[in-house]
């Protein structure tokens, strides 16, 4: 086993170790060395590393110790032994994967890192960071090549961050703006196979497939948590948060939040999945996310989704976008687990109908009823799934939603009242022998027509009473009747903003 004595303000650059390598950094070598603000300690550039233990077993009497690896590999990095609490580490253009372990670290920050595996976290303040900005082909050009292998084979692997009970988590991507990308795109050299663009564009932004999970297990003073601008192929979140956590403008193809209990102020705005053609799921599992603030959340775009034994009624959903019809709805499911859609419970459709009415109350109490009440009108179509409810009250449920989709649509009454009424009609012509017959057909029965579907007409407005038959006063009579219904659904759809 090699080992490496951190010494201050050198570098050791394009080394190979092959054998396990513990990097030891201890007070010696800091001893009279002066601090100098703005410099790294200690650089890694371009080494490559089978397994290696960072170490510090004494405490330093140095202001900051950076240490920091530029386009490395690190096929298995552990950090777990660090007393010291001035120290941090950085990796820059690097392919890494291991665990960091130490509570004493001041902070690790990973800036335009790919992984092969598994990367866990646990410590005081991770950064995790893709900036278009610091690609710098050239590094990654002979990183690729010493490894043999080439870029989008590298972004295409799977990696996942877990991070336990962090105090600070930083996800973030930005982009490089448009002076710097000319800049960048001048400087473009390729040097096939191992070609690396000047900046990630929007393609290879698309393949990395990361996925991150953040877990909060012990209640962390002074917690913050922020993602931004990142694409993630999944993002799971469990425990109980105590400080701010706020998720923006991410493209998230799948999210788990399990036994989730945030105690401080959780936003959660713009977010979509990457691919519309991907398996995209949302899946909610014990958890209580009343106060959370979901906003312009594109739920429509979401293939399945789950919310299992969760609160979500005092949740703020605000600009979101949910789906029009019931079919579509079908995909809000109180499954356990939301990967196997199949294993529904026992009162799949009454637990369906409570989510619908949970997320009716959070849209009242934000003044949102235009969705409120498309997520009433889902409800009574879900209610009327129950097997316990009662015949009288199913038939009710069914012909609410045809004659106006539960009060939503004028649309639905005013065809069935045009449809009705116009059958009904040639139906009482034909009971009193006024079409059909050998006769001359008379234009003016078409005006007759808005005399009949008067609900005040008298029944003599057409012909004599001594003319009139059986059918043609049944037809009438029943005519009125299904008028005035159809006419209140029509007027109730109509003053469905007056509701509360």
């Amino acid at each position: 086993m090699s080992r490496i004595e951190i010494v201050p303000y050198s570098t050791i650059e394009d080394h190979s170790y092959v054998p396990d390598t513990v990097i030891s950094i201890s007070a010696g070598p800091f001893a009279g060395v002066p601090f100098e603000d703005g410099k790294i300690t200690f650089n890694f550039i371009g080494c490559r590393f089978r397994k290696v233990f960072i170490e510090n077993s004494e405490d330093i009497n140095f202001e900051n110790i950076s240490i920091q690896f530029v386009a490395c590999y690190l096929e298995d990095l552990q950090v777990e032994n660090i007393l010291s609490q001035n120290i941090s580490i950085h990796f820059f253009n690097s392919i890494l994967t291991g665990r960091i372990s130490s509570p004493n670290l001041k902070s690790v920050s990973i800036n335009n890192c790919v992984g092969r595996g598994v990367f866990f976290l646990d410590q005081n303040r991770v950064d995790v960071s893709y900036t278009e900005e610091n690609v710098f082909p050239k590094y990654w050009r002979k990183l690729l090549r010493d490894i043999n292998t080439d870029f989008f084979t590298v972004i295409n692997e799977k990696q996942s961050f877990y991070i336990y009970d962090t105090k600070i988590v930083s996800f973030k991507t930005n982009e490089a703006n448009e002076i710097r990308k000319e800049l960048y795109k001048r400087s473009y050299e390729s040097y096939p196979p191992y070609k690396v663009g000047y900046y990630f564009t929007e393609e290879e932004k698309a393949l990395l497939n990361i996925n991150l999970l953040i877990q909060y297990s012990k209640p962390v003073e002074e917690q913050t948590t922020i993602i931004s601008g990142s694409n993630l192929n999944s993002l799971s979140l469990s425990g109980m948060t105590e400080g701010p956590l706020l998720i923006e403008s991410t493209k998230i193809n799948s999210w788990y939040i399990s036994d989730f209990l945030p105690k401080g102020e959780v936003s959660l705005h713009n977010i979509y999945p990457i691919d519309d053609q991907a398996d995209s799921k949302i899946g909610i599992h014990k958890s209580n996310l009343d106060g959370v603030w979901f906003d312009n959340i594109d739920f429509d775009k979401y293939k399945r989704i789950s919310l299992y034994r969760s609160k979500v009624a005092k949740a703020t959903f605000t600009s979101c976008n949910f789906p029009d019809q019931y079919s579509s709805f079908e995909k809000f499911m109180p499954i356990e687990n939301v990967h196997y859609p199949e294993r529904k419970t026992q009162n799949h459709h009454k637990d369906q109908y409570e989510i619908f009415l949970q997320l009716k109350r959070s849209l009242e109490n934000t003044g949102n009823y235009y969705e409120a009440q498309k997520l009433q009108s889902i409800a009574h179509d879900a209610l009327h799934k129950i097997n316990s409810i009662s015949c009288g009250d199913r038939i009710i449920l069914k012909v609410n939603s045809l004659s106006n989709k539960h009060g939503l649509s004028i649309i639905r009454p005013f065809l069935w009242f045009i449809g009705v009424s116009v059958l009904l009609y040639i139906l009482y012509l034909l009971s009193l022998g006024r079409i059909f017959n050998s006769n001359q057909f008379d234009h003016k029965l078409i005006g007759y027509y808005f005399s009949f579907i008067d609900l005040t007409h008298r029944n003599d407005f057409l012909v004599n009473k001594e003319e009139f038959t059986n059918w043609s006063l049944a037809i009438d009579y029943i005519s009125k009747v299904i008028f005035g219904f159809i006419i209140y659904q029509f007027i109730a759809a109509f003053r469905k903003y007056g509701k509360k």
